[in-house]
């Protein structure tokens, strides 16, 4: 049905059918009507638009209301303020009262604050400091009332945090006075938020006492992300945002402090997402960075590179990939080198062909193998050839990967040979490089590759056949694969990757997980904590199960993605065939404990375990930290809140910044547990790990608490669980919704599963 609604509306847009009565539609029984209604009454236009889209405010279907609500930001008038207004502090989700207080603060900001303000107290304190976020910020004539400044000293911590916010963005000619009154408060949430409401509402008046803020030592990592972006945002209100923001970074880079030195690369990468600072100017202000005493500062400040981009950022990312003294920075040169882009650029692989020779450190190589898998470049077929005889395995497990990705013919014998090496990770990864290859001389080697010893290879090499023979022999059967092959082989036709973007239609926009996880193996270790395969099932996503001690035994597919349950206790054979799998291109996702368990032992060095204030036990409210992520598309939609529970939980401390990405963090856990990292994830090799302190099932209206009826329940779903309103409108007659427990088995959060399920899918748009 809503496909269709939205086909009905576009032909009526496009005058394709007749013109509807949209004052005879918004009383239609059928809810998709209305919406249809509502958005003709967008357009303009039409006669009484403002009182028949004020009235839709009060419609039974959440959505209408959210539609009119922002209809009449565009259409409306002042006098539709006080019914948006009430809604803004009454409606049933948060989508709908963000939406209601935009449109408010559209026709008449300083009216609406007004309004809104009076109210930030009581029962609806909570929603008041939201829409007061968003409204006074357009709002002329602002000066915080006493209820506002009260809420800041709460007992409740959401709500300190809320009145924080909604304190700095009420506030004008008391801004500085105000900001420095809520960063000396004992709450870190109180502080965090103030920053949150110095980025709402920027100005450059405010950047000195941010800055002052940001060079304190000991800053909580939420709280200093939150400070890097209201910098960032308060310099681009400057009269000159470049100057501003090159003084804040260069002030920031004087410290004696390596950590808030390294905060000025953190404001380096924030403004090189603008398109106010120019680029230049910005590798200028961070080459003293580059050049810093500290290891982790020059590395963090590397990892900036591929933000500003160009050839002079290049340049410098290949003088500190061969001149700098520390592997970490070399290690990170390299990955700049690669995002800003090898396949195109000579210089780059006559560069790193050069360096895979002279490089000492091993990691370091292992990042320039990868680089060079690029297609149509002959000078790097003979370098990966030669690596696949490097003396660390790791090297040389990602060096026949990239072999096998530049598709040249040359490279095939030389992976068949590897193939038969007495190393299972060597002849795993040849595996891995004939499919790569798409070449059909090289399917041969895979099927005899299917009587190996090592289940992986068996697996890896079983599972590409399948897929390009579009047959279901036994893996024991040889010679009917080979007879296969004879009778097939001439005609046979192997993936084109210029089909790309027929990958890229089908998966890019995809919103079912079953869809995205069809034909990839799922492998589940199944342990005491978590249990991601109830999701699976739930969702119908076909995967298998193994045990501690047992990963080598079940077989991994390099193609495949591992899932690491709390409490992810592995054993070392277990951890040994991980750190192959992910190198070889494998996704490895782990949970809760997983993170020091599995994660932290596969991958060593990159994150760990924080210590923390005792054992974890919590709900906390997550938040997104990358803007745009692509990671988190669908997860922290408009006015959706995942809430993570925490049982015993391992957070997380990274100690690699400058290539562990952080996506998800919250402040009120690193308030009452000393760290508020929640989510995170890295390339190694050419595969992905990404870990979540939370239970991938564990989650949802199971655990929630004070609610009392059904649309409560419903409420919680859309604000904390990602329901969309569709699901709402299909299931909110069923009687399950009267109970917690029952309505828990029906809807299920899937916040955390759409984060892996964004990672496979973007997998597979890039043909990984």
């Amino acid at each position: 049905m809503p496909k269709l609604f939205l086909l009905l509306s576009t032909l009526l847009l496009l005058g394709a059918l007749p013109a509807q009565d949209p004052a005879k539609d918004l009383k239609s029984k059928d809810a998709l009507e209305r919406l249809a209604a509502v958005d003709q009454l967008a357009q303009g236009g039409a006669d009484g638009a403002e009182k028949l889209l004020t009235g839709a405010l009060k419609d039974k279907d959440w959505e209408v209301q959210e539609r009119a609500a922002r209809a009449l930001g565009e259409v409306g008038s002042a006098d539709a303020v006080d019914a948006l207004v009430k809604l803004a502090l009454n409606g049933p989700v948060a989508r709908v009262r963000l939406a209601a207080a935009r449109s408010a603060a559209k026709l008449s900001p300083d009216e609406a604050l007004e309004d809104v303000a009076k109210k930030a107290s009581g029962d609806t304190a909570f929603v008041a400091c939201d829409a007061i976020a968003v409204i006074a910020p357009r709002a002329s004539e602002r000066e915080a009332p006493k209820n506002v400044k009260k809420l800041v000293g709460d007992k409740d911590a959401r709500l300190r945090a809320a009145g924080a916010r909604a304190y700095v963005v009420c506030s004008d000619a008391d801004r500085l006075e105000v900001l420095a009154e809520l960063f000396e408060d004992e709450h870190l949430g109180v502080r965090a938020a103030a920053a949150e409401g110095a980025a709402l509402d920027p100005r450059a008046s405010q950047l000195e006492l941010l800055r002052a803020e940001l060079s304190r030592r000991g800053l909580d990592r939420t709280v200093e992300r939150r400070l890097v972006a209201a910098v960032a945002a308060s310099a681009g209100a400057a009269e000159s945002p470049e100057s501003a923001a090159t003084a804040e970074v260069a002030a920031l880079s004087a410290s004696s402090d390596a950590a808030v030195a390294m905060r000025g690369a953190l404001l380096v990468a924030a403004c090189a997402r603008e398109d106010w600072c120019g680029k230049p100017a910005l590798l200028t202000a961070l080459e003293p960075l580059l050049s810093h005493a500290d290891v982790g500062v020059r590395a963090v400040a590397a990892g900036c590179l591929s933000s500003i981009g160009g050839d002079d950022a290049r340049a410098r990312a290949q003088a500190l990939a061969k001149g700098d003294s520390a592997a970490r920075v070399r290690r990170q040169a390299v990955r700049e080198l690669t995002a800003l882009g090898v396949a195109k650029d000579e210089g780059t692989l006559a560069f790193l062909v050069e360096r895979l020779g002279a490089e000492p450190d091993a990691q370091a190589r292992e990042l320039i193998v990868c680089a060079l898998a690029v297609e149509e470049q002959d000078s790097v077929v003979q370098p990966l050839i030669a690596a696949l005889n490097d003396a660390d395995w790791g090297v040389a497990v990602c060096a026949a990967v990239s072999l096998g990705a530049t598709r040249s013919a040359d490279g095939i014998p030389a992976l068949e040979g590897l193939s038969g090496h007495n190393d299972w990770r060597l002849r795993g990864a040849a595996v891995v490089g004939l499919s790569k290859s798409l070449n059909k001389d090289a399917i041969p080697a895979l099927i005899t590759r299917l009587e190996d010893t090592e289940p992986a290879v068996v697996r890896t090499a079983h599972s590409f056949l399948e897929s390009v023979a579009k047959q279901n022999f036994a893996v024991t059967d040889l010679e009917a694969w080979r007879a296969w092959f004879r009778d097939k082989g001439d005609r046979l036709r192997l993936y084109d990757p210029k089909e790309l973007e027929e990958r890229r239609k089908k998966y890019g926009y995809v919103v079912d997980p079953a869809q995205v996880f069809q034909g990839i193996d799922v492998l589940v270790l199944d342990s005491r904590g978590d249990h991601i395969q109830n999701l699976l099932e739930h969702l119908s996503i076909a995967h298998r199960l193994t045990q501690s001690g047992q990963v080598a035994k079940g077989g991994l597919d390099a193609a495949g993605v591992f899932v690491s349950n709390c409490t992810g206790e592995m054993l070392p054979a277990d951890v040994e065939r991980l750190q192959w799998f992910v190198r070889v291109g494998g996704y490895l996702f782990g949970s809760c404990w997983a993170l020091h368990e599995t994660v932290a032992r596969v991958a060593p060095g990159a994150v760990g375990k924080l210590n923390t204030n005792g054992e974890v036990l919590d709900d906390v409210l997550a938040r997104a930290c990358v803007p745009d992520s692509a990671f988190l598309e669908g997860v922290f939609e408009e006015g959706v809140v995942p809430v993570y529970h925490l049982e015993g939980a391992h957070l997380i401390d990274v100690h690699e910044p400058e290539h562990v990405e952080v996506l998800v963090d919250s402040p009120e856990c690193a308030e009452r547990w000393g760290g508020g990292e929640l989510a995170c994830w890295f390339r190694m090799g050419h595969g992905v790990m990404l870990d979540s302190t939370n239970h991938f099932d564990l989650q949802g209206l199971e655990l929630a608490t004070d609610l009392k009826k059904p649309e409560d329940r419903m409420a919680y779903a859309m604000d904390h669980m990602g329901i969309d309103y569709a699901t709402i409108r299909e299931t909110q007659k069923e009687k399950w919704w009267k109970s917690n427990n029952k309505a828990a088995r029906e809807v299920k959060d899937l916040s955390t599963l759409e984060l892996v399920t964004n990672f496979v899918r973007l997998r597979r748009v890039e043909g990984r």
